[in-house]
């Protein structure tokens, strides 16, 4: 067990603590959104199936326009229309031209089109005022993807586009890995109900909302949090009770050292191997990870702001590793501080992390970061807006305007 970890040294420890989760399922696309495909998937038809037009206009065959001029057009007798979903039924003979439209089957003996723009009708016939070339507003069958081509490949997020070409390939499926059950839980016994009257001494709980909502953010089917007591009997009884069905569990609060802070016996109820005891950095110095089982269990601190801290920095690359989800790593950057922090106390000032707001440049320089004005770990109002944490290397005193800090960006990385 490692105790006061810094936090490089506590994502080394995921690498022993998560196995990625390899189950797969057959899903129908219109549920796969989101979800991380499980191997190479291959056309089983050319896209398109056929040779098209590319827009409204005339099909004909361009050795019959050579010649053709303004005032001395090429004459070609229209013969028929071909619509999206129709076809000629027989073969373009010399001579003849046929009205097609976007998208539609060029008829076989046609090697071009030319825009209806262009193109004068006179009494059945199609006045074409310069020669086509061959292929000019052509689209050839397989021309976006061949039979048998690999268009999507394992381990790749599934988003719209994906799905669009999953569709025009007529798959009506796809395999993927299945999402990780995640459960929530929250310990306390201090919580009152949402919707009604506060009790004197309780607070209406914010942090399995919050956790949840965070996880729906990031992809994740999520359900309801429970409610631990301060009872460690009782909660190593429930987590136990639903672990069967979980992949990962999270808890927050109760995780400290006072005489209501059970998580850690928790632990040893529940026979789980802790692994990582305390945290060297602010917030979210209070916590605890290891395993139940095979199944993975980081407790969070109770402050609000603590437990998104450590959510961010230590659960969501968990479940990156978890879930397959390369794009869930945090990524860093460099950015110019635009408000003060003077919360530092000399050279025992701890490593924090800042919750903070990143705008982007608009020209070629660094962008810019601000700090809201309460940093308290149990401060939750401060939050909305900010999309970063400034990482304040321990020892330092405070920042000033115009710092170069490094920042944590709590995005996705393809965004």
């Amino acid at each position: 067990m490692i105790t006061s970890a810094t936090l490089e040294t506590a994502l080394e420890r995921l690498d022993y603590l998560i196995e990625p989760l390899n189950e797969t399922v057959n899903v129908p696309i219109e549920a796969a959104l989101g979800l991380v495909s499980a191997g190479d998937v291959r056309t089983t038809t050319a896209v398109p199936p056929f040779d098209r037009s590319s827009m409204d206009g005339y099909a004909m065959r361009g050795a019959d326009t050579l010649g053709a001029t303004a005032d001395n057009p090429a004459r070609l007798r229209v013969v028929g229309a071909v619509y999206a979903g129709s076809v000629l039924g027989r073969e373009l003979g010399p001579g003849e031209a046929v009205s097609i439209m976007t998208g539609a089957a060029m008829p076989a003996g046609a090697d071009c089109m030319l825009p209806k723009e262009i193109v004068t009708v006179d009494s059945g016939w199609a006045l074409i005022p310069r020669p086509a070339r061959k292929h000019e507003n052509y689209i050839f069958s397989g021309e976006d993807i061949k039979v048998g081509e690999v268009f999507i490949k394992p381990f790749t997020k599934l988003d719209f586009a994906h799905l669009a070409m999953l569709a025009a390939a007529g798959l009506e499926r796809i395999t993927v890995f299945r999402q990780p059950n995640i459960g929530v839980f929250c310990v306390g016994e201090e919580f009152s109900p949402a919707g009604g009257p506060l009790a004197e001494g309780k607070i209406y709980n914010s942090n399995g909302i919050m956790l949840n909502a965070r996880l729906a953010e990031l992809g994740f089917a999520t359900s309801p949090h429970r409610i631990l007591p301060d009872d460690p009997g009782p909660s190593a009884r429930i987590i136990a009770g639903t672990a069967g069905a979980l992949d990962i569990i999270i808890s927050t609060g109760s995780v400290s050292v006072g005489d209501k802070d059970i998580m850690g016996r928790v632990f040893g109820l529940l026979g789980a191997e802790l692994d990582v005891h305390r945290l060297a950095f602010k917030p979210g110095h209070a916590f605890m990870c290891g395993r139940h089982g095979r199944k993975p269990m980081f407790c969070l601190s109770g402050n609000p702001f603590a437990a998104l801290a450590t959510f961010e920095l230590l659960v969501r690359p968990a479940l990156a590793r978890l879930a397959h989800r390369p794009d869930l790593t945090l990524t860093r950057a460099k950015a110019v501080l635009q408000t003060p922090f003077s919360g530092g106390k000399g050279g025992s000032s701890p490593r924090r992390f800042l919750r903070a707001r990143l705008v982007l440049p608009t020209e070629a320089r660094l962008p810019e970061v601000f700090l809201p004005d309460d940093h308290s770990s149990g401060r939750l109002f401060s939050l909305p807006g900010c999309n970063c944490l400034v990482d304040m290397k321990e020892g330092l005193k405070g920042l000033a305007v115009g710092d170069i800090v490094e920042i944590v960006k709590l995005g996705l990385t393809n965004q």
